[in-house]
């Protein structure tokens, strides 16, 4: 089907960029399954390595006089002794873990372009791989505002999983490049220049910040194109990778200002969660079932605010440049063809 043009003929009001946050969050809250879904996609593929990490912690422990003591609380000493003898996934289970401390240490190793420990790059990779598959549906959810069956939602996810693919080729090159290029310069080459006969820590601090904030501004854009290259290419049933960034940078270039106060809304919304996270986490002498429900709190409200990020820029590109009867490709049901799904529409309409 041919993609709507980037400058409509007849003017039309603009959309407004809270708006489409609001409507967002209400397409998400309409559709619990695809949120319950992912969610328990994130525990499955979890539930592998934690069970494989209790599994080392109960071999190290046995029946000690150590594994009585845990029982009361988290303790640095065995944490020393298990890291020091750990291997595989093991190695993960540090003193980082523990409550908001986590969210902290993955935040920090992001920043600094840390690798992902090997251990559980399979897990990782797998995660990503399901994501990608089930966010075409999602996507395609979002875009209809209307109860779609499971056939039609993994049909979606099928059809849009390839040209997700191709999309993530070209976006990770570009990830690759800042991570492997840009982060190195600015961190080692530029920070060692401009600290190099700084005389206090706080001016080395600022400039690292200064460099932090370069750096995430760069990501920022990488993101924000990858996610509006997946909206039109699920609301316009575009095919070429290429084009389909190419489409999505147009896009952002005639409304910069716009598209970031809708990245900024979204962003407030994971640090309004964040901020409940780092209020409710769990001690380390708190029950297990507390922890746990805790926990698992936490990743269902991040799962919901991501949803909603991605209904939230949906809705703001179909109020910007979709048409009234044109919100997203044909049901994929047999015997229906898309043109049947097209006439159903304009009925609709």
């Amino acid at each position: 089907m041919p993609s709507s043009p980037d400058a409509p003929v007849v003017a039309r009001p603009r959309a407004r960029v809270l708006g489409a946050v609001l409507e967002g969050w209400r397409r998400v809250l309409r559709a619990p399954s695809v949120t319950v879904g992912i969610w328990l996609l994130t525990l499955l593929v979890a539930a592998p390595l934690a069970v494989a990490v209790a599994t080392l912690v109960e071999a190290h422990l046995g029946a000690s006089l150590e594994s009585e003591r845990m029982l009361g609380g988290w303790s640095p000493r065995w944490e020393g002794e298990f890291t020091a003898d750990a291997t595989g996934v093991g190695r993960t289970l540090t003193h980082e873990i523990l409550g908001f401390g986590g969210t902290l240490a993955t935040i920090s190793r992001f920043a600094d372009g840390e690798p992902i420990d090997r251990s559980i790059i399979g897990a990782v990779a797998t995660y990503v791989l399901l994501w990608v598959f089930l966010s075409g549906g999602a996507l395609d959810r979002f875009a209809r505002g209307r109860p779609v069956r499971v056939s039609a939602f993994f049909g979606a996810c099928g059809v849009y999983f390839f040209r997700f693919l191709r999309l993530g080729v070209v976006v990770g090159l570009a990830y690759w490049v800042l991570f492997t290029w840009v982060h190195p310069f600015l961190f080692d080459t530029i920070y060692n220049r401009l600290t190099r006969a700084l005389s206090t820590e706080h001016q080395a601090v600022l400039y690292r910040t200064l460099l932090y904030l370069v750096f995430f501004t760069l990501l920022i854009v990488v993101n924000v194109i990858a996610d509006f290259a997946k909206v039109r290419a699920v609301v316009e049933d575009r095919r070429s990778a290429i084009t389909t960034l190419g489409a999505a940078i147009r896009f952002i270039r005639r409304r910069p200002f716009r598209v970031a106060a809708l990245y900024l809304l979204n962003v407030l919304a994971f640090l309004i969660i964040a901020r409940l996270w780092m209020q409710i986490a769990p001690s380390a002498g708190a029950p297990t079932w507390q922890a746990l429900l805790a926990a698992q709190l936490f990743i269902l409200a991040r799962v919901w605010a991501k949803l909603a990020f991605m209904a939230s820029e949906v809705v703001f590109f179909q109020g910007e440049l979709a048409h009234a009867t044109y919100t997203a490709a044909a049901e994929p049901l047999w015997p229906d063809s898309p043109a049947v799904e097209a006439l159903r529409n304009l009925r609709r309409t």
